[in-house]
This record gives structure tokens, sequence and C-alpha cells, in this order.
């Protein structure tokens, strides 16, 4: 439960994997790069280009107060606290798995305690229990 209410707190924003989200701009000529200004393309001012997300535009700014942490030492702490947040629900899903795996084996050795003829088929592992085949029996 608290990994559901993690990932539903952090909308996983960056926990893909795929680094930090970009923006990728096409332009026709080389004189179009040179000339290129990311502010007055996004339509916002030169100080928010650098938010990923929640980048308000002019039009934005003109009609409402800017909420939220505008210094960059705030943004920064803020951005640790994310990223702590992560790696907290990174480790409790890996804890989860992890417990898969004993309960698994724990299951298996119950399996075991039968007096049924078994075949081993595959050894246990880190990541899996051990595989056995058994003889059919029919219950009466």
């Amino acid at each position: 439960q608290k990994i559901e209410r993690l990932k539903a707190e952090l909308h996983l924003l960056e926990a893909a994997g795929s680094g930090p989200a970009r923006h990728r701009f096409f332009l026709d000529t080389a004189r179009q790069v040179q000339e290129f200004d990311i502010a007055t393309h996004l339509d916002t001012v030169p100080e928010l280009v650098d938010r990923v997300y929640n980048r308000p535009t002019i039009a934005t700014l003109q009609r409402e107060t800017l909420r939220g942490a505008t210094d960059p030492a705030h943004l920064k702490k803020l951005a640790q606290q994310r990223k702590n947040q992560y790696d907290l629900l990174r480790q409790r899903i890996e804890r989860e798995k992890a417990m898969f795996v004993i309960t698994q084996k724990i299951q298996t050795r119950k399996d075991l305690l039968d007096k049924t003829h078994k075949v081993k088929v595959k050894k246990e592992t880190t990541t899996g229990p051990a595989i056995y085949k058994f003889k059919f029996q029919r219950k009466r």
C-alpha cells in the first residue's frame, strides 16, 4: 500500500530511467539555429526555461502570480527531496520483489513435505525457487 501511495504522490515523473526530459526543436537552416531563442519559442521568461514541468507562459504570469518556489537554492532542495522519495520508492519495490521470492521458496518447501514422487527440474536461484515436477496422483 505504501508503494502505491508513493507512486500516486510522485506520479513517476522521472522514474522511467530515460534521464532528464528533453525538448527537441527542428529548424530548417543553420541561421535559424544561431538565432534560436528558447525563451521566446516557449513564450516564457528566461528565468523559468530550466523548469522541466510547470513552466508558465508570459500571458499566464501577467494574469496570475507565480506560485511555488522560484529561488534556485529552494528549487535544488526540492529536487533533492524528490530524489530521496524516488530512492525510497525504488528500495520498497526491490524489497517487495525479494519478499515475493522468499514466499515462493517457503511455499516450495511446504510442497516438498508431501510424500509423492517428485523430480527436480531447476535449481534454486537468488531470483526464484527450485522447480519440481510432481507425479500426478488421482484424488479419490
